[in-house]
């Protein structure tokens, strides 16, 4: 009896810190739509009001970003040496369940190996963006190109557009949207840094900016370049 009451006291402690730990507990469907909706009494939740601020704050990141990009400063982390990868990477489809095989080093092979992270990452974002990864799933794709498409409602005037990541270059500045802004230094890979780069800045500024807002109001809030 006593071993019984002291296993159900850590199950219980367990669930308790899952719960409460939001980089461990996994999102429910629906949670964040349901989250943003009215209370009883007309008042928004703290969700909503939390993703306002967001927003408010990745637009002066951006802006000061576009002005003062000698403040922001890439640094690289420590070389390591990488174990040798596997042949192949298996991708299991959300929405039919069918399992595809891809070749590890394959543009496909890359996305499945962030595929999980930007799934997780996608509804701590300060505007809404939806993912279709249907290109990666042998029995759901439409075509024979590897790519990821994600759909966002403009932070702004919540305008719907799509935008895809397709190759690795996009597949690496995919990392910049879910970085916290504001930003001051950023981990630039192996082998670099500490630097200035006000081209690189400027293409954080632009991606960044292409997968949160509309571009009339990129224009509106003044984070386009003049060409």
């Amino acid at each position: 009896m006593k071993k019984s009451s002291k296993i159900a006291g850590i199950a219980m402690a367990t669930l308790m810190t899952v719960s409460n730990n939001p980089t461990i507990a996994e999102e429910a469907p629906g949670c964040a739509a349901c989250s943003e909706t009215s209370s009883s009494n007309g008042e928004t939740t703290s969700v909503a009001g939390d993703r306002s601020l967001a927003r408010q704050k990745l637009i002066d990141a951006l802006k000061s970003m576009k002005n003062q990009p000698e403040q922001i400063e890439f640094h690289s982390a420590m070389c390591y040496k990488m174990a040798f990868p596997p042949a192949t990477i298996d991708y299991t489809c959300p929405g039919c369940g069918e399992n595809t095989v891809h070749q590890y080093n394959s543009m496909a092979g890359a996305m499945v190996r962030r595929i999980s992270t930007v799934r997780r990452a996608l509804p701590n974002l300060p505007v809404k963006i939806t993912l279709d990864e249907t290109a990666l799933c042998s029995k759901c794709s439409k075509n024979e190109q590897a790519e990821l498409v994600f759909t966002t409602e403009c932070g702004k005037c919540s305008t719907s557009f799509s935008w895809k990541t397709s190759d690795g270059n996009d597949l690496d500045k995919l990392g910049w949207l879910f970085l916290e802004y504001p930003v001051k230094s950023i981990d630039d890979g192996p082998g670099r840094g500490p630097l200035k780069n006000p081209d690189k800045v400027r293409a954080m500024v632009e991606f960044v900016s292409g997968c949160t807002f509309c571009p009339k109001c990129i224009e509106e809030l003044q984070l386009n370049y003049e060409k």
